[in-house]
């Protein structure tokens, strides 16, 4: 490849946790737990939560799945109500446990093959957390700082993430194969760059590129930013002024000794390009003149692929157009799609009583008009299929009898419909 990786994070959802978080979505509660073990006195055995390591913390979570019963559909409460309950129910101790288990196995593989041959890896544990997650530490490659990971049963299982000191020392095909691997794993952030040690693609060619749009995809033309840094040097100006004398005029010239760099786009928006100059940079004698372009993806809006590890290249030429002159490879866009969130009737009623609430008081309390009236004057204009398309859910089929059921009563079964298979899906598992 002509890219190298340079900064790498992704995540995943232990299977364990993931079985949890799906009966959670299906609003799931606990009907009855078949058994527990009891000492002698009667208090019963609760040792999940104790961070011995002597625990098999996956085979816990696999048996009280085993033995509870769930009712499907039961709670109408929000997803992360339901979902704390949930880990309540199991422990979030004992989940986040699960989570530290993963970190644990995967630090121990970065030593048995994902990491190159010859680099000891280790991590050290950091006082807080990081990003919402309750626990994190620091990935260091023989003694040097290489990333960071973290780890928590409520944030949905593990994050781990790679500087460019640790992407040097990953052996990326077989990263790549494990992330097939994992549960849930995804991509969270993916810069690759593309090196110029002699200066062949400057900053200059970068500015003129967006002059000619050259950085502009099927959407609206993107932003840029320009910064360049160095140090003010005195220049001397011979000025003339009348007839042939001359006067001496003091001024400040500024010199970008220390570099220049050109973005394109915003992290907001989850692609932005650096073309900055990282010999000046880092003073480098070797590479004076050393420009990178360095292409920062992050999955909002965007899925990315793993095979951005073993094939940079035509993600990188694919990203803008004028990334294809730089780097000659087979272009490969990678899609962006609009989150479509499934808004349930509770959430559809709070937003009308936002939005229409006080009209309907004003023609309750003002106007004087009945309930029956003002529902009439506000629907008559309807049909009676006349819905939010949100609360529109696809039909899978119709017979006569259907036809017949009230409309409320047909979202009513679909929704358990739903639900049901998502716990048989879950139970069988």
């Amino acid at each position: 490849m002509k890219t190298i990786i340079d900064f790498l994070s992704f995540t995943w959802t232990p299977a364990e946790l993931a079985h949890v978080l799906e009966l959670a979505k299906a609003g799931a509660t606990v009907k009855a737990v078949r058994h527990f073990d009891f000492v002698e006195s009667g208090k019963r055995v609760d040792n999940f939560a104790l961070d011995t390591g002597k625990i098999d913390y996956a085979a816990e979570v696999r048996r009280l799945l085993k033995n509870t019963d769930f009712v499907i559909g039961g709670d109408a409460r929000r997803f992360y109500e339901v979902k704390s309950d949930l880990l309540d129910h199991f422990g979030l101790n004992t989940m986040d446990c699960l989570c530290r288990g993963e970190i644990d196995r995967f630090i121990n593989r970065l030593n048995h093959g994902l990491g190159k041959f010859g680099n000891e890896w280790t991590f050290t544990l950091r006082a807080g957390g990081f990003s919402g997650y309750p626990q994190s530490a620091s990935i260091m490659v023989n003694g040097q700082q290489a990333g960071l990971c973290a780890w928590g049963a409520k944030q949905h299982g593990c994050y781990v993430s790679f500087s460019g000191t640790g992407c040097v020392a990953l052996d990326m095909p077989e990263v790549h194969k494990m992330l097939n691997d994992l549960p849930g794993a995804k991509i969270t952030r993916a810069d690759v760059a593309y090196d110029c040690f002699n200066g062949e693609f400057g900053i200059n060619l970068a500015r003129q590129m967006a002059k000619e749009g050259c950085f502009i995809t099927r959407g609206r033309p993107c932003s840029y930013t320009y910064i360049e840094s160095g140090h003010m040097a005195k220049v001397c100006d011979y000025q003339t002024q009348s007839g042939t004398s001359q006067s001496l005029k003091k001024r400040y010239g500024l010199v970008p000794e220390s570099g220049r760099s050109f973005y394109v786009g915003s992290r907001d928006a989850g692609k932005m390009l650096r073309v900055y100059e990282k010999g000046k940079q880092l003073k480098s004698d070797q590479h004076p003149e050393w420009v990178r372009w360095e292409l920062e993806l992050r999955s909002k809006d965007r899925v990315i692929p793993f095979d951005i590890l073993i094939d940079a290249d035509k993600y990188f030429a694919g990203a803008y157009p004028a990334l294809s002159r730089i780097c000659e490879a087979e272009q490969c866009a990678i899609a962006t799609h609009k989150r479509h969130y499934m808004t349930s009737v509770e959430n559809a009623v709070k937003h009308g009583a936002t939005q229409c609430g006080k009209l309907v008081n004003y023609m309750r309390k003002v106007l004087d008009l009945s309930p029956e009236q003002v529902v009439k004057q506000l629907t008559s204009h309807l049909e009676e299929y006349d819905i939010p398309d949100r609360l529109n859910t696809p039909v899978t089929g119709d017979s006569d009898a259907s036809e017949k059921v009230p409309l409320a009563d047909l979202l009513a079964l679909r929704q358990q419909s739903q639900r049901n298979a998502i716990y048989q899906r879950l139970m069988t598992a």
